[in-house]
C-alpha cells in the first residue's frame, strides 16, 4: 500500500490521484481534508495488496527524469494576440495550437462554471483559452490519467500540461512509453488550497453581491507582465471587471510567502533542472538584465523553456519559427527560478494562516494585505498610465532618458 496510508503524513502525498485511478478494485478514494486538499483513503476489505498504487506514486516510486542535459531558452511568441492573453511568453498556447492542428488533443487546468479548478480535455483551438494562464490553486485530476491513456491507445496525439508531480503521476500510471504523448511541466512554486481560494471567492461575491465568472491570477492588462490579479463578476447578467481588491492581494501574498501550500510542496522531489517532461515552461524573470533579443519587448512577457528530451527537441524545431528566442545560461536561469534548485520554504505562519482564512477571514485579509492609501493610489495611477497609450509612451520615454 502507498506510504501515506501507513504514515498519515501529509507530506507523503501530492494529491495527483494516480493511485486512485490505477486501482482496478476501486479500493482507493480521494477525500478532501480540513485544509481543502485531497488525500487517499483505502478500503482494506477491497484491497488485494497488488502494489500498483505504490508503483504509480510520484512521492514514493523512482522519479522519471530525462537523462539529457536540458537546453535553456528564453522565448516569446510572434503572435501579439496570444502574447497579450498569456501569463508570460505564450509558449503553452503555441505548442497547444500546433498539437491540435495535427489532429491532437490538449489536457490542462481550467475553471468550471462554479469556479472549481480541474484538468480537462480540449480538441479545438477555441477551447484553449480555458487552459491559458497561471492558476495558483491545485487542480482536480479526477479520471484524467485514464482519459489520456484512452486517447493514446487510439493513437491520438496528446499534449499534457501540469505540475511536475502530475506529469510524473501520468507517466507512472501509463507504465510504458507512448510516442504520441508530449508533456510539459511547470516550474512550480507550490499548490495552494482550493478551500482557501473558494473562501476568497465567496467573500468577493458576497462583498459585491455578485457571482464570479472568471479569475485571472496573472492579468497583463492590470500590471503588465507581473503577478497582478483580476476577476470578472456578473451583476444582473452584466459583466463587471474587477482589477483590484485587497482580498485578491491577500490570497496572492499568502501564497507567495509559502503559507498556504500543500505540505508535500515543501519537500518537493522535482526541484531539479533534470525534469520529468519533454519541455518545461516558466517565466523568464529579469531577462532585461541580459543582452538578448528582448531588450525592447520583455515587458510583454518572456517564457523560460527547458528542452529536456529528443521528443522535446523535435517539437521545438516544428514551432520555433513562430517564436523569437535566445539561448540563455543554466546558472542564470536557475538563479532567477529558484524552484529549479530547491523547494519553496514553508512560511512561518502556515498553520495560523489556515485558521485565519477559514475562521477569521477579516484578520487573514488584514495580515496579508494591510490597508495602504499610498499603495492603492500608486496602483491606480500606474494602471491608468499603462492603459492610456499616449501616457504610457511618455512614461517609457522618460524612463529611458533617466537611465
Amino acid at each position: 500500500m502507498i506510504k501515506y496510508h501507513h504514515t498519515n503524513e501529509p507530506k507523503d502525498c501530492c494529491g495527483c490521484r494516480a493511485c486512485e485511478q490505477i486501482c482496478s478494485r476501486h479500493a482507493i478514494t480521494m477525500q478532501e481534508n480540513a485544509e481543502g486538499y485531497y488525500y487517499p483513503v483505502i478500503d482494506e476489505s477491497s484491497c488485494v495488496d497488488c502494489g500498483l498504487c505504490e508503483k504509480v506514486c510520484p512521492m514514493q516510486a523512482n522519479q522519471i527524469e530525462n537523462t539529457n542535459q536540458p537546453i535553456f531558452l528564453a522565448a516569446q511568441t510572434k503572435d501579439k494576440n496570444i502574447l497579450k492573453k498569456s501569463s508570460s511568453g505564450g509558449m503553452f498556447t503555441q505548442i497547444a495550437i500546433h498539437t491540435i492542428q495535427q489532429g491532437g488533443v490538449v489536457y490542462g487546468a481550467a475553471f468550471s462554471e462554479s469556479m472549481e479548478l480541474r484538468h480537462i480535455r480540449i480538441d479545438n483551438i477555441e477551447g484553449l483559452s480555458q487552459l491559458r494562464g497561471s492558476k495558483y490553486v491545485q487542480s482536480n485530476m479526477s479520471n484524467i490519467y485514464s482519459m489520456v491513456k484512452e486517447d493514446l491507445q487510439r493513437l491520438t496525439k496528446v499534449y499534457f500540461v501540469g505540475t511536475p508531480c502530475q506529469v510524473c503521476g501520468l507517466k507512472l500510471f501509463l507504465r510504458k512509453e507512448y510516442t504520441n504523448l508530449f508533456t510539459s511541466d511547470l516550474v512550480c512554486h507550490g499548490v495552494p488550497s482550493r478551500k482557501i481560494f473558494r473562501t476568497v471567492r465567496e467573500h468577493l461575491e458576497k462583498k459585491g453581491n455578485m457571482q464570479m465568472t472568471k479569475y485571472s491570477f496573472r492579468d497583463k492588462h492590470v500590471g503588465g507582465w507581473s503577478c497582478s490579479s483580476s476577476s470578472y463578476k456578473s451583476i444582473s447578467k452584466k459583466q463587471k471587471y474587477l482589477v483590484k481588491d485587497r482580498q485578491m492581494d491577500a490570497y496572492y501574498h499568502a501564497f507567495i510567502s509559502g503559507n498556504i501550500m500543500r505540505y508535500s510542496c515543501y519537500e518537493c522531489p522535482f526541484t531539479s533542472p533534470n525534469r520529468v517532461s519533454d519541455i518545461t515552461l516558466a517565466d523568464c524573470w529579469n531577462i532585461q538584465e541580459l543582452d538578448t533579443k528582448f531588450k525592447e519587448t520583455y515587458r510583454e512577457g518572456v517564457s523560460l523553456i527547458l528542452i529536456n528530451s529528443e521528443r522535446g527537441k523535435a517539437l521545438w524545431n516544428e514551432i520555433k519559427d513562430h517564436t523569437v528566442f535566445d539561448h540563455i545560461g543554466k546558472d542564470w536561469a536557475m538563479k532567477n527560478n529558484p524552484q529549479l534548485a530547491s523547494a519553496s520554504h514553508k512560511g512561518n505562519m502556515r498553520e495560523r494562516t489556515y485558521d485565519m482564512a477559514l475562521n477569521d477571514y477579516p484578520l487573514f485579509v488584514d495580515t496579508f494585505a494591510p490597508k495602504s492609501l499610498k499603495k492603492t493610489l500608486k496602483f491606480y495611477l500606474a494602471y491608468y498610465i499603462r492603459n492610456n497609450a499616449a501616457l504610457y509612451s511618455i512614461a517609457q520615454h522618460t524612463k529611458r532618458l533617466l537611465k
